[in-house]
């Protein structure tokens, strides 16, 4: 009877297990995991990068001098090295730019203009880097060559005009000087009677002098200025006669203006001074009291050296040669008044140094009645 009982009973178990199997949902199918693996790949990116090197700004006077260095500048010259004045001003240009510039440097002394031509093609075929050519009277001869040599760079004096593309008019602003030694002039005489000697006229020079009449009609003096040509930049002994001639004639104030013939005006002097005759003389493009320090005034002063290193400067800067005019002044440090060592009287000496150094200052308004000329 038991037996039979835990039969029935299993059989009861197991039929409720099928039962509740029946009941439960199906076994859901096997999920097919996925896994995404993130491959991590380097991208090369093509950057164009512009590179700014910077680079200090090198000085200007740096770079010509570096431009400079090495090549050479060959120059004809009007007179002798050593005439103490125009020629000699442009020799010490000359040796300014061996020694602190490294140029090598060739020169012909008392290079007359017929031969000037002919020179500075000689230099040209030679190979020199720059041709000077010192003063007015070889306008014509440095055009002339200057056109057969366009790679050269060429440089003159007492011009105020260029010529494209490689010639350089180095010239004074002129007047300024006038200005102030007509005042000096004026302070001087006592016959009211003055003189420009000079070698040769031309517009540029001429201009100065008439600047000296202007200086002596705004201090309201009437004092006549001449203006008297050598015919030569070397030629004292012609110098000296027309000195003498024109104090026989009551001239008192003499600008020196007449290069190596400076030498012969100041020998007049002297000797009319011995004569007992006062006289006077004005230094012109360098100080010259030295050569007479009882009679001579410092003058006027033309740094030549000055413009023949601007005219070198503004080749090195371009890189190439250049063509044009430059004028300078006052302003540009290239001329400026000497002293009078106690000659001029104090009063006077006093009024032409106000004055400069106003103009120095304010420019063309300190002197309204001075005109200025870069045309010339």
């Amino acid at each position: 009877m038991k037996s039979r009982f835990l039969l029935v009973l299993f059989s009861v178990l197991a039929l409720a297990v099928l039962v509740l199997a029946a009941c439960q949902p199906a076994p859901a199918a096997p999920e097919k995991v996925v896994e995404t693996v993130l491959v991590e790949k380097e991208v090369e990116k093509v950057v164009e990068k512009t590179v700014v090197v910077e680079k200090e700004a090198q000085d200007p006077m740096t770079v010509a001098k570096e431009f400079l260095k090495g090549k050479k500048i060959c120059s004809v010259l009007p007179g002798p090295v050593n005439d103490a004045g125009w020629t000699t001003s442009a020799y010490n240009g000359l040796v300014n730019l061996r020694d602190n510039w490294g140029m090598e440097i060739a020169y012909r002394e008392e290079t007359k203009v017929e031969e000037a031509e002919a020179v500075m093609r000689e230099y040209a075929e030679a190979g020199c880097n720059i041709i000077f050519a010192h003063g007015f009277e070889y306008a014509d001869q440095i055009n002339a060559v200057a056109k057969e040599y366009p790679d050269i760079q060429f440089l003159q004096t007492s011009r105020c005009s260029g010529q494209e593309p490689n010639v350089v008019g180095l010239c004074y602003s002129t007047g300024e000087g006038g200005y102030f030694i007509g005042m000096q002039m004026a302070a001087l005489t006592k016959t009211g009677k003055t003189a420009f000697i000079v070698g040769q006229s031309y517009a540029n020079l001429d201009w100065q002098p008439e600047m000296a009449r202007q200086a002596v009609k705004d201090l309201g003096k009437n004092v006549q200025i001449d203006e008297v040509a050598v015919g030569s930049w070397n030629d004292p002994a012609k110098a000296k006669e027309l000195t003498k001639a024109l104090i026989e004639q009551g001239y008192d104030v003499f600008v020196l203006l007449a290069d190596a013939g400076d030498v012969g005006t100041i020998e007049a002097l002297k000797e009319a001074r011995e004569a007992g005759k006062e006289v006077w003389g004005i230094s012109w493009v360098k100080d010259k009291n030295y050569l007479a320090p009882e009679f001579v005034l410092g003058g006027w002063e033309e740094r030549v050296w000055k413009q023949i290193e601007n005219g070198a400067v503004a080749f090195a800067l371009n890189g190439k040669p250049v063509g044009k005019g430059m004028p300078q002044g006052v302003a540009d440090g290239v001329v400026t008044l000497n002293p009078t060592y106690g000659l001029l009287p104090p009063e006077a000496e006093k009024q032409v140094f106000d004055l400069f150094h106003k103009y120095q200052q304010e420019g063309q308004s300190a002197i309204p009645n001075l005109v200025v000329r870069t045309d010339l």
